[in-house]
């Protein structure tokens, strides 16, 4: 038997949508957090900014894998809020920590959700006024 890097208390960690726990959020992207422990957190992100983009924000001290499970979205990050990308169901994305960015739904029908894993440590979730260089690296 191999040790997890992780402390879980149990070998199997199971836990149901409604035993969710709501938040963290951010303007136009409430989250469900499943599970939160040191080094993790993983949970479910709802875009419902659909007339407007999200509140740029960023995830200082994790890195973030989320995976679309349906509807489509457009980030946009950059020095600028210059680049943008679409994910669609099925779709994978890696944000490295201290990217600033923000989401707007481009699915009109209101089921928009992806799911979350970040490895990393503090706060998951920070809001800032606008686009900018990532936060990790402008403090260096």
């Amino acid at each position: 038997m191999s040790d997890s890097i992780f402390t879980f208390t149990e070998d199997i960690i199971y836990v149901r949508k409604e035993d969710m726990i709501d938040g963290p959020h951010t303007p136009g992207q409430p989250r469900q957090t499943a599970y939160e422990a040191e080094g993790i957190w993983t949970g479910v992100t709802t875009i419902t900014a659909v007339e407007a983009p999200s509140q740029w924000h960023h995830h200082k001290d994790h890195d973030s894998i989320m995976y679309m499970l349906n509807g489509e979205i457009r980030v946009d990050w950059g020095v600028e809020g210059e680049r943008s990308f679409t994910l669609k169901p099925g779709d994978f994305a890696f944000f490295r920590r201290g990217v600033i960015h923000r989401a707007q739904a481009l699915s009109r029908d209101g089921l928009c959700n992806f799911a979350v894993v970040r490895l990393g440590a503090g706060e998951t979730v920070e809001t800032v006024d606008g686009p900018g260089p990532n936060v990790i690296d402008a403090a260096h």
